[in-house]
């Protein structure tokens, strides 16, 4: 993981935070508000990180294949088998940017929680 790099995606979120503050909620700054758009921003960047750091993605490979074979039949010579289509689809992914972000989003979500915990 590479500080800088969280850092910035950190104070991006916070920044994101900020914003969709000022876009609902306008200038009326509360405990409850900023824990409600802490939440917001944390959950919507945590869950498409653990998605690509898990490679769920791989599951619509076989759905996405069948769909192409049914709409193209030149598809079906390019890839023969469903294993030539996943063999070059599958790549995993080498960049730890999404780790910074499931990190950065972490602080956020659990932020959001504490903020809840002590409006409550």
């Amino acid at each position: 993981m590479k500080w800088l790099r969280f850092v910035i995606v950190l104070t991006g979120m916070v920044f994101m935070a900020f914003l969709l503050h000022l876009l609902v909620y306008r200038m009326q700054f509360s405990i409850e508000n900023a824990s409600n758009v802490l939440f917001v921003v944390g959950i919507i960047m945590f869950l498409p990180s653990v998605i690509a750091i898990t490679s769920a993605y791989r599951v619509f490979h076989s759905m996405r294949y069948v769909f192409r074979v049914i709409i193209s039949p030149s598809f079906k010579q390019e890839y023969p088998t469903f294993k030539d289509f996943q063999t070059e689809k599958t790549k995993e992914i080498q960049s730890t940017i999404f780790t910074e972000f499931m990190v950065a989003s972490l602080i956020l979500i659990i932020a959001a929680f504490i903020l809840a915990r002590l409006w409550y």
